[in-house]
C-alpha cells in the first residue's frame, strides 16, 4: 500500500458528509475530500523515496523525501495528515484508543499510571503489562523520554499514535482491505502462526473495520536497537539469530518482507541514556514491522517483480533496482546481510572488534555470503541461521 497513494485512496478514509439542500456552501465532506486530493497530490514522491507508510522512515533518510514540486517533506505540517484521523478519533475512543492529537490523548500523555512489569512474553502481552522493559530505578524518566520519543513520530495519511486503555502506546495503521499487507498482518497475527516461537513480527493488537480499510493497532516498540551498537559478541549474535530465524518463519509461509532496513526493525526496550541500556546487561526481543512492501510467493516460484517498495540504498539489494522478476528471498536475504553489516561496523567503532577473533571472523564471512551481489550466489536464510546458531555456541564457550 503506498502512503502517497491516488486521490480515491486518501478519501476512503473521510466519512461521507451530505451537503444540506438549502446551502450552496461545499458540506464539510467536499471541503476534507478536496484537502485530502490536494494533499495526497503534493506528496506524491520520487521513485527513491519508499511508497509505504513508515513514519519513522521520513525522519531516517530525509534527503530523499522530496516533492517532485520541490518542497522538503519536512515543509508539511503533520495537521494536514489528521483530516480523516480525527473524523475517526470517536470511533477509535469507542475501542479504547485515544488518538494523538485530540483531547482524549492530551488528557493520559503524561501520566505515569501505566503497566510496571514488563510483558512476560512480548510478542503476547497481557492487559496489566507493559509492552517493553524500563528501568525501575528511572521510572518517572523512562516515562518521560518515552513521551518525549514519539514526539518525533510523524502522523501520516495511514499512520497514527495513540494511547491504549491502559495507558500504553499503540501505533495505528490504516489498511486498504484489497491491500495484500492485510492479508498477510493477518496471517501472522493469529494463531496458528503467532503462537510460532519462531514468529518475530510486531504484536498486532487487534483490527478495527472502516470504510473499506481496516486500523490495525500495534503494540508501540522501539527503533533504537541498535544504538548504542552491541556490546558484546553473545548479544549481539542473538539479535542476528532472532532476526534470522523471523526471516526463515516468514519465507517457510512463503512471505517475502521486501523492505527491511533499520528502521523497520524494532526491539522490546524502552529509550534511556542510563549506564543499563549496554545489550548486554538485560534480555531483550527483535521483531520486523511495516509489511506494506511484502509480497507472497508460492513453493515453486520465488520469483517476482516485487511490490514496488525498496528500503535506502544503502540496504537494497541490487537487484531491487532493475526492471524485471528477481527471488524476493534472497533479496530479502541481502537486505538483513546489509543491516548486521552496518550494526556491526558501528559497533567496531563504539567498542573495537578484534581481527584476529576467529568468531567474528566467521560472521563477517557469513555476512559476506548473505550480501553477495548476485542473488544465486547468497546463502538461503535457513542456512544463514544454522551458521548463526554455531557462531552462538562458539562464542558462548569461549572459543574465539
Amino acid at each position: 500500500m503506498g502512503l502517497l497513494a491516488d486521490t480515491r485512496t486518501l478519501a476512503t478514509l473521510v466519512p461521507n458528509r451530505p451537503t444540506p439542500s438549502n446551502s450552496n456552501e461545499p458540506s464539510e465532506h467536499d471541503t476534507l475530500t478536496s484537502t485530502a486530493s490536494i494533499v495526497t497530490r503534493k506528496l506524491t514522491c520520487s521513485n527513491e523515496i519508499r511508497p509505504s507508510c513508515s513514519a519513522s522512515y521520513a525522519a531516517y533518510n530525509g534527503k530523499e523525501h522530496e516533492a517532485l514540486d520541490g518542497l522538503p517533506w519536512h515543509s508539511y505540517q503533520p495537521s494536514h495528515f489528521q483530516t480523516p484521523w480525527l473524523l475517526s478519533a470517536d470511533q477509535l475512543h469507542r475501542h479504547g484508543l485515544s488518538l494523538s492529537r485530540t483531547k482524549y490523548y492530551e488528557d493520559l500523555r503524561y501520566s505515569t499510571d501505566l503497566p510496571r512489569q514488563a510483558a512476560v512474553d512480548p510478542f503476547h502481552p497481557q492487559n496489566d503489562e507493559d509492552f517493553v522493559h524500563r528501568l525501575d530505578e528511572d521510572w518517572a524518566s523512562s516515562v518521560r523520554v518515552m513521551d518525549r520519543t514519539v514526539t518525533f513520530f510523524q502522523e501520516s495519511v495511514f499512520l497514527n499514535l495513540a494511547l491504549d486503555q491502559y495507558h500504553r502506546h499503540v501505533i495505528i495503521k490504516a489498511i486498504l482491505v484489497e491491500d495484500i499487507e492485510l492479508q498477510i498482518l493477518k496471517s501472522l497475527s493469529f494463531d496458528p502462526l503467532r503462537s510460532d516461537p519462531r514468529n518475530h513480527t510486531i504484536p498486532v493488537l487487534q483490527f478495527i473495520p472502516g470504510n473499506g480499510f481496516e486500523f490495525s493497532v500495534q503494540a508501540c516498540w522501539y527503533e533504537h536497537w541498535q544504538w548504542p551498537p552491541f556490546d558484546r559478541a553473545p548479544s549481539r549474535f542473538e539479535m542476528a539469530r532472532q532476526l534470522l530465524e523471523g526471516l526463515v518463519f516468514m519465507h517457510e509461509h512463503y512471505i517475502a518482507h521486501g523492505d527491511i532496513h533499520p528502521r523497520n526493525i524494532l526491539w522490546n526496550h524502552a529509550p534511556t541514556h542510563h549506564e543499563l541500556s549496554r545489550h548486554s546487561k538485560f534480555n531483550f526481543c527483535m521483531a520486523y514491522i511495516d509489511f506494506g512492501g511484502a509480497v507472497l510467493f508460492s513453493a515453486d516460484n520465488r520469483r517476482s517483480p516485487g511490490s514496488g517498495v525498496r528500503p535506502p540504498s544503502a540496504f537494497a539489494a541490487p537487484e531491487q533496482s532493475l526492471d524485471q522478476l528477481y527471488d524476493v528471498c534472497a533479496a530479502d536475504v541481502c537486505m538483513l546481510g546489509k543491516v548486521l553489516q552496518g550494526e556491526m561496523e558501528e559497533g567496531r567503532k563504539w567498542y573495537g572488534i578484534p581481527s584476529e577473533d576467529t568468531v567474528y571472523e566467521r560472521y563477517e564471512t557469513l555476512l559476506a555470503k548473505m550480501t553477495c551481489a548476485k542473488p544465486e550466489d547468497r546463502c538461503t536464510a535457513t542456512a544463514a541461521l544454522e551458521a548463526v546458531l554455531s557462531i552462538l555456541l562458539q562464542s558462548a564457550s569461549g572459543n574465539g
